[in-house]
């Protein structure tokens, strides 16, 4: 299985147990220490970043949120240095500044989907998760998986 399925998979189990808040952008980037067209936002207090993405994601965003109410705005970013290294976590509440937009972007969608779908476009960047009451996981500019919610 790929990394790619792999973290598609932890990314549907967070989904099925439910989060605190929503929307919440999750991004994945290979290449760099901080994600492409995103600029960290100042948060008091700084959350801890630096562990591997898996199975306990939805724990610690919820212990995030205990800790800063505001560590759902904007994105959550997990990038690695080389396609052979595992995902960690670069950093909370990135602000999306992607200047590139899909035509397959749909009208009215809302400000997180749209900068979801214009992110994922950006070089560097490998997906893009959209956790909302539905999972979306964007890849090149295209919804490349939907799970609805419940």
């Amino acid at each position: 299985m790929s990394e790619e399925m792999d973290i598609e998979a932890l990314l549907r189990k967070v989904h099925s147990e439910g989060l605190p808040r929503y929307p919440l952008l999750v991004v994945f980037f290979t290449g760099s220490e901080e994600p492409p067209d995103c600029v960290s936002m100042l948060r008091v207090p700084m959350l801890s970043g630096g562990f591997v993405f898996g199975e306990d994601f939805g724990s610690r965003v919820r212990q995030a949120m205990a800790d800063n109410e505001s560590a759902h705005d904007g994105a959550v970013a997990f990038g690695r240095s080389r396609k052979s290294s595992s995902y960690k976590c670069a950093g909370w509440s990135y602000r999306i500044v992607a200047t590139t937009a899909s035509g397959a972007a749909e009208a009215n969608r809302g400000a997180a989907y749209n900068s979801a779908v214009s992110l994922s476009l950006s070089r560097g960047v490998d997906l893009v998760c959209l956790f909302s009451r539905d999972l979306e996981i964007f890849v090149g500019g295209r919804r490349a998986t939907l799970v609805e919610g419940r």
